[in-house]
């Protein structure tokens, strides 16, 4: 009986190391772009936490830098039908991890819980925290995205003192792909992460130059059934 259970161990034992060795080999098989994707998309996304934004309460952030900014390269005659967009912050006192950009449409939304948005969310039976924000945020990207921020290697003095500098603040910029979504957009500095966001500084509100300009051709059906569809508008570049 006792020969038996040892070799039965040393079966699933053996068992074990061909299923490691064989996802291994699976592994190593794959380029490294592929096998990697997945690493790659929550670094630089980090879904599982963005997603759920809209179900945080929104707090205030606890003295918040007097010194803070937030400012784009964006002209003065309004953003383009897509381009990339400079988002400039400074005035940081102590850069975190927890730092992070949001692009938010339109500039007017509340960033008060949405009571009305309750409502209806308690119509399903679903009795959780109010949404976040009446305006759910189009991208956004933690500030460490910058290498320089948290090393506050873009540092400037703030105030001098017998001409020596006793308050130095740090800063890091981002960029945004913004396409012309017909809607003014803003930028918002938060804190605290996906998990406990607060806000920090909002950016002045940036205009498309052509928000009703039609883009590209649209199919719709005309009902359930999917059958018909009507005519998309030309496509104008």
């Amino acid at each position: 009986m006792g020969s038996y259970r040892v070799s039965n161990y040393s079966f699933v034992l053996f068992i074990l190391f061909l299923g490691s060795f064989a996802s291994s080999s699976f592994s190593s098989s794959l380029h490294p772009l592929v096998f990697n994707s997945k690493v790659e998309h929550l670094n630089h996304t980090a879904i599982s936490e963005f997603r759920v934004l809209n179900r945080r309460f929104l707090g205030d952030c606890p003295n918040p830098s007097p010194y803070l900014k937030i400012s784009t390269n964006s002209s003065a005659s309004g953003l383009g039908d897509e381009e990339y967009v400079s988002v400039n912050v400074s005035g940081v006192l102590r850069p975190s991890k927890d730092d992070w950009v949001a692009m938010i449409s339109p500039s007017h939304s509340d960033m008060s819980s949405c009571l009305a948005n309750g409502i209806l969310y308690a119509q399903t039976g679903d009795f959780e925290k109010l949404p976040l924000l009446c305006h759910y945020p189009v991208k956004a990207a933690y500030m460490s995205n910058d290498p320089d921020y948290l090393s506050c290697k873009k540092k400037e003095c703030k105030k001098y003192q017998n001409g020596r500098c006793v308050v130095s603040t740090c800063g890091g910029s981002l960029s945004f792909h913004v396409i012309n979504i017909r809607t003014d957009i803003e930028f918002v500095l938060f804190s605290g992460g996906f998990v406990a966001p607060c806000i920090l500084k909002k950016s002045n509100p940036l205009k498309f130059t052509n928000p009703n300009k039609p883009l590209y051709g649209h199919i719709s059906s005309i009902d359930s059934t999917g059958t018909s569809v009507i005519n998309p508008l030309p496509s104008v570049n």
